[in-house]
C-alpha cells in the first residue's frame, strides 16, 4: 500500500514538474525578444477583427514568424478568446510576442500629434488637418478665423477630422473664458471676440516673446486715442484671407484699399481676427504694459524700434530705411 502512494506521489510530482517546464518555457519564448521583428512598426486593427485575423495581419505584415503559436500560446496565456482594441500601434523591433498581445488586449494605442502653430489662419488649419494621416471623415469649407488654439493635439487612428477641429475650438474658449475675468479692466475692448481680433494682429506684427506686450500696448494706447491701427498684416489679410498662396509684397493701392481688414482704412478694428492668436499674444492684450508708446518699426535686426512721438518714429523709420539701403549695396557688391 505504501509503495503505490509512492509510485503515485512521484508520478504526481513528476507530472506537476513537467508541467512547471513546461509552462516557464512558454512564458520564456512568449516574453523572449522577437528576431523575427528587425523594424520599428506601426501596426493597424481594425475595428470588428477578431484575434485569428489580427494574428494573420501581424504575420503578412511580418511582425510575427509563427502565427499558429502566438494564437495558441496567446489563448493560452490571455484566456480562450481575448479581445483585441481597435486602433493604430506601435511595436519596436525585437517586441516579444507577450508585449506585441498585451498592448493589443490593453489598449495601449499609439497617438499621433497635429501641431497648429500661432498665427496660422484657419485656412491653413483645415488643410494641416486634411492632412493628417489616420483622419476620418471631411472637414468644413470654413472655420471662423480666431477659433482655434494653437496648440499641439493628440489623436488616434480613426477619429475624425471634425472631432480634432471641435476640440481645438473647445481649448480656445476655455482659455480665454479663464483669461478674460483676469484682464485689466481698463483696456478698451468690450467682448472676448474684440480680445481675439486684437490679440491676432499682435500675433502677426511680432513673433517674440520679449516684444509682445509692447506691441499690445502700442494698438490698445491708438484705440484709446481714436487712432487708426495701422497693422501692416490686416493688409495682407484683406486679400488673402488666411490663404498663403496669396501673399506677396504689399502694393501703394493695397494701402488704399477699402477693405473693412484695412486698418490703414478704417478706425477701430477689424471685423474679425486675421489669424488664430497663441497664448501668449492673448495674454499680452488681456494685461499690456502701461506706456505711452504710438509707434514701431522693424530695426532690420529681427525685432522692433518703439517710440512714443511721431517726429522720433520717423527718425527710427529712417534709420531702417538706410539700413535696407546699406544692406542693398553689400548684396550688389557680392
Amino acid at each position: 500500500m505504501k509503495e503505490k502512494i509512492f509510485k503515485i506521489c512521484a508520478l504526481f510530482s513528476v507530472t506537476v514538474f513537467l508541467y512547471l517546464i513546461c509552462m516557464i518555457s512558454i512564458i520564456m519564448y512568449f516574453n523572449a525578444p522577437n528576431s523575427y521583428h528587425r523594424e520599428d512598426k506601426r501596426f493597424i486593427v481594425e475595428s470588428g477583427m477578431t484575434l485569428r485575423q489580427v494574428v494573420n495581419k501581424l504575420y503578412a505584415e511580418k511582425i510575427i514568424k509563427n502565427p499558429s503559436t502566438f494564437l495558441y500560446l496567446g489563448q493560452l496565456v490571455k484566456g480562450l478568446n481575448p479581445k483585441v482594441h481597435y486602433g493604430e500601434y506601435f511595436f519596436e523591433k525585437n517586441t516579444s510576442y507577450y508585449k506585441i498581445l498585451h498592448k493589443m488586449i490593453r489598449g495601449n494605442i499609439f497617438f499621433r500629434k497635429i501641431t497648429l502653430a500661432e498665427g496660422l489662419s484657419s485656412y491653413s488649419a483645415i488643410l494641416i488637418v486634411n492632412n493628417s494621416v489616420g483622419l476620418i471623415g471631411q472637414t468644413p469649407e470654413k472655420i471662423i478665423e480666431g477659433s482655434l488654439l494653437p496648440e499641439t493635439y493628440f489623436y488616434s487612428y480613426n477619429d475624425t477630422k471634425i472631432g480634432v477641429l471641435h476640440r481645438m475650438q473647445n481649448a480656445l474658449r476655455k482659455t480665454v473664458d479663464d483669461l478674460w475675468e483676469k484682464r485689466d479692466l481698463s483696456i478698451p475692448l468690450r467682448s472676448k471676440e474684440q480680445l481675439i481680433i486684437l490679440a491676432s494682429i499682435v500675433e502677426k506684427e511680432t513673433g517674440l516673446e520679449s516684444e509682445r506686450a509692447k506691441v499690445a500696448s502700442v494698438f490698445i494706447n491708438r484705440l484709446r486715442k481714436g487712432m487708426k491701427l495701422q497693422s501692416d498684416p490686416t493688409i495682407t489679410y484683406s486679400f488673402t484671407f488666411g490663404d498663403k498662396k496669396l501673399e506677396r509684397p504689399i502694393r501703394v493701392s493695397d494701402i488704399q484699399n477699402n477693405s473693412p481688414f484695412n486698418t490703414y482704412h478704417v478706425y477701430g478694428l477689424p471685423p474679425a481676427p486675421i489669424c488664430n492668436p497663441g497664448l501668449a499674444s492673448i495674454k499680452a492684450v488681456l494685461n499690456p504694459i502701461k506706456s505711452d508708446l504710438l509707434y514701431f518699426v522693424a530695426s532690420g535686426r529681427g525685432d522692433h524700434i518703439f517710440a512714443s512721438t511721431y517726429s522720433e518714429h520717423n527718425a527710427n523709420v529712417m534709420r531702417y530705411r538706410s539700413f535696407l539701403k546699406g544692406r542693398e549695396r553689400e548684396v550688389l557688391a557680392r
